[in-house]
């Protein structure tokens, strides 16, 4: 008998930076499956000019503007959607290699304010 994948949510965490910004972003650590779905955010309360997100493997998706939507150029599993305030990832289909460090910039007209998320892929356990 095997358990079943499991979906995850996405969840805000406020995280104070040292330029006294706040910026949201998904937990500290995000748990997810292979091949399953899952959402990334980062958002601000002050409209950003534009953000990007960097991945473990090093691709990014970048110069993300607010009213964007599409498919990432560097990796083909990411779709972003940015407001006036968020900068959204969806990565539809967890692979291995996503394992790791995701890095969120949102750049204003004076300065850039980064906050990071640990994705950490679990493999499903038999029972």
């Amino acid at each position: 008998m095997r358990i079943s994948q499991w979906s995850v949510t996405t969840v805000f965490l406020a995280v104070f930076l040292t330029v006294g910004a706040e910026i949201w972003t998904s937990p500290k650590k995000l748990m997810a499956r292979p091949r399953s779905e899952i959402k990334l955010s980062c958002g601000s309360d002050n409209p950003y000019r534009s953000c990007s997100w960097t991945l473990p493997s090093s691709s990014s998706c970048s110069n993300i503007q607010p009213g964007m939507t599409g498919q990432c150029r560097e990796v083909q599993t990411v779709i972003f959607d940015a407001s006036e305030n968020y900068c959204n990832i969806t990565v539809t289909s967890v692979r291995d290699f996503d394992n790791g460090a995701w890095t969120c910039e949102l750049e204003y007209p004076d300065r850039v304010d980064t906050a990071f998320t640990e994705l950490i892929v679990i493999e499903e356990a038999s029972v």
